[in-house]
């Protein structure tokens, strides 16, 4: 029998066709790490914005340092989680629903007994709403739910979740502005003016036509210019006039050993506001938390729906079910609310994030700024935190709805189904914002009136469905 040796242990060449797929895929990788720790960099004003909504309902010194605790750490709760699937999509607090929160946060704290600790009571509110909001989320995932919102009008959608974000955050830029003003209105104006002016100027050069894809990447820096711009401003032609309180710091006394020994919900917490509340008070907070999972679920569809990523219908209920999860552990932990946000979703595929690890680079930045770099939130200026605020209010509104709202439903050819989306729109932001203010004086902040609104599109948009029902059933019957 002939042997025949055998072969050398030789390494396969690798062709060239194998060799681009590597080098494709850790550009791809390094895209990722850039495009998640750049939008990380660029949405920490955001955050901290946010934070200051969820402060004013925290009765502690350090309000405004734990609510933007709280806001960034749901947002990496949404990172871990949302790494678990491919789109990649990021989550976290939104201002709607944020204002709900905080006005059922506040309701419950005003029918506290008088002389009580107030912390507990406002984290047993939140507990207990974060958890009827997601079984409502979980309600979504049902096909019939996600087909009755598929309905919804999108100018109602979008009027109720642009009106309620942009209110809140304007009347909290309002609130920063008013010690400066009051300390140097002239001077409090130009730095303002200035800021704003700096990060619009430079937004309209990254998006202008022929730029290409490079330039328009670096437009959310517009944030950080106008933000850093007004520190700078505040610093040279304010600080020496600032009184503490007024116009000064956004947190005084700093964050050391004021943030993660009051996060959470403990049962000593949860034992503490039973004994201080009524008992009609928990059914109250029950329906303010399916409310609060009503508008979260429209918060998220939006965005699956508007968003650049293109997110399949078949893979909502996926991510329905992930912020339902992502709430759900929330609330004992003491963090803020969250669902799907378009605008930091498409701030990550602008600027090159196309996986999940980009999610997940997002979150990794934002552990290590808020590890290393916590004394930086204490060391913000209120006038800057004003500007990021103005910004933020004036980027909320996407491209595509300002084009469809100010152009497309004005135009004299225009069809009568943009007419109408056009007029629904401005109608329900107009309702909104008018009765929002007039309930942020008895208590309930910017989220009552956009509350009303969201009602009233529900039963439209009810109506609408069982009409296309009768006649879905009209047609059958006339086949038949």
């Amino acid at each position: 029998m002939t042997t025949f040796p055998d072969p050398p242990n030789v390494r396969p060449a690798v062709g060239p066709a194998a060799a681009g797929a590597v080098a494709s895929r850790w550009r791809q990788v390094l895209a990722d790490m850039f495009a998640g720790s750049f939008t990380a960099v660029v949405f920490y004003a955001e955050y901290i914005g946010l934070g200051v909504v969820l402060g004013s309902a925290l009765p502690v010194p350090a309000g405004v340092a734990l609510g933007s605790t709280m806001v960034v750490g749901a947002v990496l709760l949404n990172c871990v989680l949302g790494a678990a699937v491919r789109q990649p999509l990021l989550s976290g607090p939104r201002a709607a629903s944020l204002a709900v929160l905080v006005a059922g946060m506040k309701f419950s704290m005003d029918h506290a007994a008088i002389g009580t600790d107030r912390l507990p009571v406002a984290m047993a509110a939140l507990m207990v709403m974060l958890t009827a909001a997601a079984a409502v989320q979980l309600a979504g995932t049902l096909p019939r739910v996600r087909a009755w919102l598929a309905c919804t009008s999108v100018a109602l959608r979008k009027g109720f979740v642009f009106s309620t974000a942009v209110g809140i955050v304007v009347g909290l830029g309002s609130a920063q502005l008013d010690g400066c003003l009051r300390v140097s209105p002239a001077l409090t104006l130009l730095v303002m003016i200035c800021g704003v002016s700096a990060a619009l100027v430079w937004s309209h050069w990254c998006n202008r036509p022929g730029g290409g894809p490079r330039r328009s990447s670096l437009a959310p820096f517009a944030l950080i210019i106008g933000t850093v711009l007004a520190a700078a401003g505040y610093h040279i032609l304010i600080a020496r006039f600032a009184l503490d309180g007024l116009c000064g710091m956004v947190d005084p006394t700093g964050l050391k050993g004021t943030l993660l020994p009051q996060m959470g919900v403990s049962l000593a917490m949860l034992q503490a506001a039973a004994r201080s509340l009524p008992l009609w008070i928990w059914p109250a907070l029950v329906l303010l938390g399916s409310l609060l999972g009503l508008v979260l679920l429209m918060e998220s569809l939006t965005a699956l729906r508007e968003s650049r990523d293109r997110t399949p219908p078949a893979m909502w209920a996926t991510h329905l079910k992930l912020r339902a999860l992502a709430n759900l552990a929330a609330a004992p932990l003491g963090l803020a609310c969250s669902s799907v946000a378009m605008v930091r979703t498409n701030a990550l595929i602008e600027s090159s994030g196309r996986s999940r690890l980009a999610v997940l680079f997002h979150g990794l930045a934002l552990l290590a700024i808020l590890l290393f770099l916590q004394h930086w939130i204490s060391m913000l200026p209120q006038l800057a935190v004003a500007v990021a605020l103005l910004l933020l209010a004036i980027q909320m509104i996407d491209e595509e709805t300002r084009v469809d709202a100010w152009r497309v439903g004005f135009q004299a050819n225009a069809a009568p189904a943009n007419v109408r989306s056009t007029w629904a729109f401005w109608g329900v932001v107009a309702f909104s914002l008018a009765l929002g203010t007039v309930l942020h004086y008895q208590g309930w902040g910017f989220g009552g009136g956009p509350m009303i609104a969201l009602l009233a599109g529900v039963l439209w948009t009810g109506v609408r469905f069982l009409r296309r029902r009768r006649e879905l059933r009209r047609s059958r019957l006339f086949r038949a």
